[in-house]
């Protein structure tokens, strides 16, 4: 396993961590847990000691777009890359960095819907 992957690994492991003891959330990988993240994503702000700080949401990036990216990975297979400066989840069939899902989410709002951008791509990769 590579570096990437097990820096990965760990950052999705912090992320239930953190989900847990801040927002109260059981993640299990599950489309479902990205579905209760999306629920729970405005409510960082009021969650977290500082809310929306730049730490704070380059935290959230980091171990949000870790953990939905291996829950895509675990689902569909894939391995991680980094592509420009930018961790990407990589397949036969696409590309795609949840990372930056989790930043236009916590930054632009519901209109980059988490759960939705599962389900995309799960179909894609």
């Amino acid at each position: 396993m590579s570096d990437l992957a097990d820096e990965i690994q760990a950052n999705a492991l912090e992320a239930q961590r953190f989900s847990r003891k801040h927002l109260v959330l059981e993640l299990d990988f599950s489309e479902a847990s990205v579905d209760l993240i999306e629920a729970n994503a405005d409510d960082v702000e009021y969650a977290i000691k500082g809310g929306k700080s730049k730490e704070n949401i380059d935290l959230l990036v980091r171990i949000w777009g870790a953990y939905i990216g291996e829950a895509l990975r675990k689902l569909c297979g894939g391995e991680w890359a980094k592509v420009d400066g930018q961790i990407c989840l990589r397949s036969e069939n696409a590309a795609t960095s949840p990372h930056d899902q989790v930043r236009s989410r916590i930054v632009e709002g519901s209109r980059h819907h988490l759960g939705d951008y599962f389900r995309r791509m799960k179909q894609e990769l």
